[in-house]
């Protein structure tokens, strides 16, 4: 009878440290919480005090990427052209710059992640769906693209459809791809790719919101920008790639405003000058 009074004992211990145990860890949470919140809303105090109103739609929720480091792969590159053009003949024309001729056309692919694809005129995909089509070809190119980003372009004889490409649901900000269709009919592809794959995933430290927010207060009088609105943030990725084939995926700050896109280097802190 001792003895199981000894044990509930214990147990009745154990529930009361594991209670205060959480409440303590509820309370950090809530805490940093309620920091975060004033930290935000300090950073937005001061935009608005040096008149740049911040949108009630922009997203100041707290974000994270990993720095990725991405390459090209002959192998991949090749099969995938050869999905989209079939009976190959390849030309290594030097600088990184690889000639595809197929059986539906001919392509260019650049180890800066650049590509251009004409189909001929026998050759041309048909597309009663355009945006359905383009994300079928993508698909086979090994591209991911955000659907949300599709921007349609018209003119008299021919529709382009332009998406931006993404990285585990990110955007790549200066990886677009276009697609042009004429008399129902897929007739190109081009634009920059983020390359074939990852080689490499580093745990990363992006600045926060607050600390962008104030980075980019500090470009505007640094760079004389002007501006009156910040209507966007949103924390993307940013690629870069030598002819050599191989590049990476950098985090950063997108900020949108009335008069413009303003870029930061979510892990410098820097304005970056994409092109």
């Amino acid at each position: 009878m001792d003895s199981l009074k000894v044990k509930n004992f214990i147990i009745l211990v154990l529930l009361i440290v594991n209670a205060v145990l959480l409440a303590v860890v509820i309370s950090d949470r809530l805490r940093g919480d309620e920091l975060w919140d004033q930290s935000v809303q300090g950073a937005v105090a001061l935009l608005e005090e040096n008149g740049i109103a911040v949108s009630a739609d922009a997203d100041l929720s707290t974000r994270s990427l990993n720095q990725r480091g991405v390459a090209r792969s002959p192998e991949l590159e090749r099969e995938a052209v050869d999905e989209v053009l079939g009976g190959m003949t390849t030309e290594d024309r030097g600088g990184g710059i690889i000639y595809y001729g197929g059986t539906y056309g001919e392509a260019i692919f650049r180890g800066t992640g650049g590509f251009d694809i004409q189909f001929s005129a026998s050759g041309a995909p048909e597309a009663e769906d355009m945006e359905r089509t383009a994300l079928e070809y993508a698909k086979k190119l090994g591209i991911s693209l955000l659907e949300s980003s599709c921007r349609t372009t018209s003119s008299d004889s021919s529709t382009v459809l332009t998406y931006t490409c993404a990285a585990d649901g990110a955007s790549i900000i200066n990886c677009t791809v276009e697609f042009r269709f004429m008399l129902g009919r897929l007739y190109s592809v081009s634009g920059t790719r983020p390359l074939d794959y990852v080689t490499s995933e580093t745990d990363s430290s992006v600045i926060d919101v607050p600390t962008a927010l104030m980075r980019f207060l500090e470009l505007t009088r640094e760079k004389g920008h002007i501006c009156s609105e910040l209507r966007g943030l949103e924390l993307c990725y940013a690629f870069s790639a030598s002819a050599s084939g191989e590049g990476s995926l950098t985090p950063t700050w997108l900020v949108v405003t009335d008069t413009g896109e303003f870029y930061i280097n979510a892990l410098t802190g820097r304005e970056e000058v994409l092109a």
